[in-house]
């Protein structure tokens, strides 16, 4: 699977495993930054593990409005970046 970004660059989305997967993001994305890595665990623990917000909050020290609006951050930047639809990450509720 591909997208393009808004430069009109084509990014090739990895078709393999969770490696291939994470590895994309760092190399596109995340890079060495703490802070989009933290927002990224968010994600998939809500995302992924289906995580209530007032744990991801205990565990990263944050309270449940502040672990809200990290969840619209990284969505809306993922989405932004990688110009996908908002069903993609689920912002359409």
């Amino acid at each position: 699977m591909s997208t393009i970004r808004r430069d009109q660059t084509k990014v090739i989305l990895p078709r393999c495993g969770q490696d291939e997967f994470w590895n994309f993001i760092k190399e596109q994305y995340a890079h060495e930054t703490p802070l989009r890595w933290k927002y990224l665990a968010m994600l998939a623990l809500r995302e992924n593990a289906g995580w209530p917000l007032e744990q991801i909050g205990l565990v990263f020290g944050h309270p449940k409005g502040h672990v809200t609006r990290c969840l619209a951050a990284i969505k809306h930047e993922l989405r932004t970046r990688f110009d996908r639809a908002p069903e993609w990450l689920g912002m359409d509720d």
